[in-house]
């Protein structure tokens, strides 16, 4: 079960969403702080990490994997995405914000239940 996964390793985490608002012709950014989840956070091996473009043309890796419950509230999208920080592996230990830049869902009746996510360090 998926609950026995994350509560193996679990990180809680708040999600900080930023919003595209319409603003004086253009548009601006607005953030919300979302309630905290418990998470479980893996690093990628280097062997298996990925590239993505953000939206403003910077190109980052994923080193980051979330894995949660189906219900948690994440997204991606044009007009919206999330960030959370969280103490990164370095040593010694400091707060990296991440940004979350793809989410699976898996509802699937042969698997379990859960969200995946990818995260690049901003």
């Amino acid at each position: 079960m998926i609950t026995d996964i994350i509560n193996f390793d679990p990180s809680t985490i708040t999600i900080t969403r930023h919003t595209k608002v319409k603003h004086a012709g253009g548009f601006s950014w607005t953030k919300m702080i979302l309630a905290p989840i418990t998470v479980r956070l893996y690093f990628y091996s280097t062997r298996n990490q990925r590239e993505v473009t953000l939206p403003e043309g910077e190109v980052k890796t994923i080193i980051l994997g979330l894995l949660a419950e189906l219900t948690v509230d994440i997204i991606v999208g044009h007009n919206s995405y999330d960030t959370f920080t969280t103490l990164s592996t370095d040593s010694p230990p400091e707060l990296r914000e991440y940004r979350i830049v793809g989410v699976r869902r898996y509802d699937d009746a042969n698997i379990d239940l859960q969200t995946q996510a990818d995260c690049v360090a901003v």
